[in-house]
């Protein structure tokens, strides 16, 4: 898989939209807080089909889907500097669980996807990995991130 495309919504209209598209590989997510969207996740390898998704380019890592895991996306801003260092961190981490993607449109919006069997491992990856929360750039308030947690269930993966 080269392109990951994505759109959210609501649990109700994402599944209807789901049963509507038979001819693609969609994944459905739903969010651990209540203040995000499911999201729907196109793995087909194509054009984005979603009128209003968003589209990455895979760079490094595999997606895999894995019932009751936790999905972790963290959305990043990176300039050319921060991508640098960033880069190189994320080929020392040797992580088999993270995939890192370019936005298509916008070539310094990245977005970070782990997975994780429970949040707590997540929490504490978060908290001692240089990779995406302790660098100096990322305490920066101009610096932009954002991170949701989502799970999959057993309807996750189903049409």
């Amino acid at each position: 898989m080269k392109l990951l495309n994505m759109t959210f919504g609501s649990e109700v209209v994402l599944s209807q939209l789901r049963k509507k598209i038979k001819n693609l590989e969609l994944v459905q997510l739903h969010p651990v807080s209540k203040n995000e969207n499911d999201i729907l996740l196109d793995l087909s390898n194509g054009k984005n089909s979603f009128n209003s998704g968003i589209s990455f380019e895979i760079v490094s890592g595999i997606f895999s889907k894995k019932i009751n895991q936790f999905y972790v996306f963290s959305y990043l801003t990176l300039n050319t500097e921060e991508q640098k260092v960033f880069l190189t961190l994320l080929n020392q981490s040797n992580s088999s669980n993270i995939v890192l993607a370019r936005s298509l449109n916008h070539n310094f919006n990245f977005l970070l996807l782990s997975t994780w069997t429970k949040q707590e491992d997540f929490l504490l990856w978060s908290n001692t990995s240089p990779l995406l929360f302790s660098q100096k750039y990322l305490r920066n308030p101009a610096y932009q991130a954002h991170t949701a947690i989502y799970q999959s269930k057993a309807d996750s993966f189903m049409a």
